[in-house]
């Protein structure tokens, strides 16, 4: 919120500029994205962890110096930097901190609190800038990111065991090799990437949606964030609890499906009602996706390959986002931000039904023969009986 309102009120950023300082902070964790899983193989998650947010903090500060939009767009770069090292390294800790049996539960809780930014974070910036202006909320930012690293250098990170140091292009392509060939990670990666899609559109079609089909403030749609937020907070707590109840492949498919349900009713009626219940919803679903596909990802993956795996996750969310954002505008600016809201939540919802499909078929095939129909007998060539049973495969 401070890096986009510094660049609109101090240096008149228009909203191509704006757009601009977006890619600006999105594209290093899309092209890099892949590259910054192998440092966290090489030389552990919390070395890598501690360096992004390094990385972050000295990002903050470089926006004190910048005196022209293109120097905040490189401190925007720097934000970027942080963003692809950070995604990786903090997604490969929870194995190595908690056993298996509460893996859930801590990734559940860490989705939480770093999902309460939707609620806090902005509302925190407003209060710093309207105290004491834009650097101050700077400064704020610059802090927490040393509390991350502080808290991250204490915690005690059991060795792994590490494959020989190879050139990076091989350590990448045997990464791309464990995520395409393990069928839980592939699987798992399509459902990611159908909700991703719909996550970019949306940045896009939510304010489109809510100033010309609702033709209603800002406020109405900070108001709907904060509903989000706070059934994205809420349901992840209650994720913690249920455990691997939730943390199954069966489980992830239903919540894609109603994810795009939920996502269809927020922007297909002109009700405020309706679409707050819509995105507090949408929220809700969020929460049962994110733990649950972090922990498939972390359990199906080889522990000396988590961070490879896990940054190509978080490169299909920054590539999925950003091929989504300006399909997502012309497509409002051709049928209505309604509609394309709708086009985009049935892409999660068909996703996800096509993956209930393809278990249940899974399933079907994995069932034993079953033997039905009636036994009769025969004479062998020895004169004993012979049983001969009737079966049908189901």
């Amino acid at each position: 919120m401070a890096l986009w309102g510094y660049a609109a009120l101090h240096f008149h950023a228009g909203p191509g500029e704006l757009a601009a300082l977006i890619l600006a902070w999105s594209v290093p964790a899309a092209i890099a994205g892949p590259f910054a899983g192998v440092p966290v193989d090489r030389f552990g998650a919390r070395r890598v962890a501690m360096t992004s947010d390094v990385v972050g903090a000295l990002a903050a500060l470089s926006v004190l110096a910048v005196h022209s939009f293109h120097a905040l767009a490189w401190s925007g770069i720097l934000f970027g930097i942080s963003k692809a090292l950070g995604q990786p390294a903090n997604a490969a800790l929870p194995p190595l901190l908690v056993d298996d049996a509460d893996l859930v539960a801590a990734n559940a809780v860490l989705g939480a609190a770093n999902d309460s930014s939707i609620v806090f974070g902005p509302t925190i910036a407003a209060v710093v800038i309207a105290a004491w202006g834009f650097h101050a909320a700077f400064l704020v930012d610059a802090v927490t990111y040393a509390i991350g690293f502080t808290c991250t250098a204490q915690l005690r990170v059991p060795p792994v065991a590490r494959t020989t140091a190879r050139r990076m292009r091989a350590e990448l392509v045997d990464g791309l090799r464990i995520t395409a060939h393990q069928p839980v990670l592939r699987r798992t990666m399509f459902l990611c990437t159908a909700a991703y899609i719909g996550w970019g559109a949306f940045s896009v079609i939510e304010p489109i949606y809510v100033f010309n089909v609702l033709h209603r403030s800002p406020t109405v749609l900070a108001a709907f964030q904060v509903c989000f937020g706070i059934g994205l907070v809420g349901a992840g707590l209650l994720v913690s609890r249920l455990g691997d109840r939730v943390a199954t492949e069966r489980s992830l498919a239903i919540t894609v499906l109603a994810s795009g349900a939920a996502a269809a009713m927020y922007v297909g009626t002109r009700s405020i009602v309706v679409a707050g219940i819509g995105v507090f919803l949408w929220g809700v679903d969020i929460a049962f996706f994110g733990a649950p596909a972090r922990t498939l990802l972390q359990r199906n993956a080889p522990v000396e390959a988590h961070g490879r795996v896990l940054a190509f996750d978080a490169t299909a969310e920054s590539w999925a986002e950003l091929a989504a954002i300006p399909v997502a505008g012309a497509l409002a600016a051709w049928i209505g931000a309604d509609h394309a809201g709708v086009a985009f939540a049935t892409v999660a919802a068909l996703a996800g039904g096509a993956a209930l499909v393809s278990q249940s078929n899974r399933r079907r095939r994995a069932l034993p023969p079953r033997n039905l129909g009636r036994t009769s007998s025969s004479s062998g060539t020895d004169g004993s009986s012979v049983k001969i049973r009737s079966s049908v495969r189901p």
